[in-house]
């Protein structure tokens, strides 16, 4: 890791990371209707955080048919790597992240990525 310090996404750019990183690139409207019940938000206010999204590379944007899609530019094993790494070494106050085996249960990575994850913590601690 670099020794500049890590910007976590906030829960709702979280919340959209989630829907991207399946790799299906998806509208403003598509994301506004998939996470409007848990941020009541306003259609103007999500496409206002795409772009911030955008500006600091965590997703891309492109037009299509007159439409603006929106693309994750960040892997899932690198945000919650660096987001375990950090939160380890700074509230933990841990010498070293947890093994990646420790997220087996979770519904969001797959055994590819908890290998990812794991290595990833590993070369981290390294540094």
């Amino acid at each position: 890791m670099s020794g500049k310090p890590f910007d976590h996404p906030t829960k709702p750019e979280l919340a959209i990371l989630k829907l991207l990183w399946p790799g299906d690139d998806l509208s403003a409207r598509n994301i506004h209707d998939a996470i409007a019940d848990d941020f009541s938000w306003s259609y103007s206010t999500v496409r206002t955080v795409l772009e911030r999204m955008s500006e600091k590379g965590l997703i891309s944007k492109y037009a299509r048919d007159g439409v603006n899609y929106y693309g994750s530019e960040v892997t899932k094993v690198s945000v919650l790597g660096r987001m375990i790494a950090d939160f380890s070494t700074r509230v933990l106050e841990l010498d070293r992240a947890p093994a990646a085996a420790f997220f087996s249960d979770s519904k969001l990575l797959s055994e590819t990525e908890l290998d990812e994850l794991e290595a990833m913590l590993r070369k981290a601690e390294d540094q």
